[in-house]
């Protein structure tokens, strides 16, 4: 089979989660004997040389991208107040990565365009122009939704209207363009779900982010002589940076006065620079690390307080693959389906958040229960062999 992945951003290297996920599938399409193009905008904001790649990585495809500056220009977003336009969609328009596109689909013949997000379907005319491929939306998120909830937990004024103002263009844009490729893939069967509430037709397969574990994984460190735990995210995604204000003003100092010790480490890429606006006991802002997984394995027990947001969060896939307790929001934990207190712990507000953290620290061996667990679960449910064979099999149907 013939695979065509287009992408809104390069996917490499493999340090958030939507990178990994698209990661996930070409090497597994690799794996699987498909023969696979990856066409990949390489925005400014998370630019990376394409020759940098590792050499193991560029067998998996034949790489092509093109440099586009999606910075927010308020210019701009002010003008598409008025036209109507969905300005987080129009910043990934370019007329240079239309033609490279436009080029590929000349110059070969695929079976399968599977468009990385809602964000390519400007370029779905291109792509029927010039191919007769069956193409497929993977929705990594249902995005008007992310924005939605952004909107309710923003104070009144000015931003929760432009938020709100977001979200109705997006949930409009997304509505619109529902059933305008040949197939949907969502990346969790919660999402899956939703789509045909909002009115879906199109043949549908649930794909989910495929994981592969390293090493025996699940033992946990001494947490009795170097107790810690980690958050990891991008800094400069609203909801990460609220969820975490929100735990260190909420729940850390609950925490900190029985744990005097604990430590606290905050990793991810673009941290503002009145991020936090206070110094907290015992926190260490981290930065992007090199390597995600060893960072998490590093610590005891890592932490998802989100508010906000849809999809899958593979950051969660990755700390339970490494053996690590996990401990979310209901929202930080959606579409995963990991059972709270059996594979991961669950709390909604500062309180139970405290809680959890405390019973984790009091009872190492509850702790390591959860870790083995969750580590279970993923290699039940998330072993990219199966997913990759699962979505292809899928594929196979939709050319028959």
């Amino acid at each position: 089979m013939r695979i065509l992945q287009v992408c809104k951003k390069f996917p490499y290297p493999l340090r958030d989660g939507e990178v990994i996920a698209i990661h996930q599938l070409t090497r597994g399409f690799y794996e699987a004997g498909q023969k696979v193009t990856v066409a990949a905008i390489n925005t400014k904001k998370h630019f990376f040389p394409p020759d940098e790649m590792p050499v193991e990585n560029q067998e998996f495809a034949d790489f092509h991208s093109v440099l586009l500056d999606t910075d927010v220009n308020w210019w701009d977003a002010l003008r598409t107040l008025f036209t109507g336009d969905s300005y987080n969609i129009q910043r990934f328009v370019s007329p240079d990565f239309e033609r490279l596109l436009s080029a590929i689909l000349r110059e070969n013949d695929f079976d399968i365009v599977q468009l990385e997000g809602l964000y390519l379907l400007p370029y779905l005319l291109s792509v029927r122009k010039f191919s007769k491929a069956k193409i497929v939306l993977r929705a990594h998120n249902i995005e008007h939704l992310i924005w939605e909830r952004n909107s309710k937990i923003a104070k009144p004024g000015a931003k929760k209207w432009y938020l709100q103002t977001l979200a109705a263009r997006m949930k409009e844009f997304e509505i619109y363009h529902l059933n305008s490729c040949d197939a949907l893939v969502p990346i969790s069967e919660v999402d899956a779900a939703r789509f045909v509430e909002l009115g879906c037709k199109l043949p549908m397969h649930t794909s989910q982010v495929g994981m592969n574990l390293n090493g025996e994984g699940g033992e946990m460190t001494e947490i009795d002589i170097n107790p810690s735990i980690c958050y990891i995210g991008s800094m400069d995604w609203l909801p990460n940076r609220e969820g975490i204000e929100w735990f260190l003003d909420k729940v850390w100092p609950k925490v900190q006065s029985q744990f005097p010790t604990l430590k606290f480490f905050i990793a991810g890429r673009n941290f503002p620079a009145d991020f936090p606006d206070k110094s907290y006991p015992n926190v260490e802002m981290v930065g992007e690390v090199e390597n995600s997984r060893a960072f998490i394995h590093s610590k005891n027990i890592m932490i998802v307080p989100l508010f906000s947001g849809s999809g899958i969060r593979v950051k969660i896939l990755e700390a339970m693959a490494e053996g690590r307790t996990v401990i979310s929001t209901t929202i930080g934990a959606e579409g995963i389906d990991a059972v709270n207190e059996k594979e991961i712990l669950i709390a909604d507000d500062a309180d139970a958040f405290a809680r959890q953290i405390k019973r984790c620290l009091k009872d190492p061996d509850f702790c390591s229960t959860i870790a083995g667990s969750g580590r279970a679960f993923v290699k039940t449910r998330f072993d990219n062999k199966v997913i990759v064979k699962e979505l292809l099999d899928f594929y196979k149907s939709l050319l028959t």
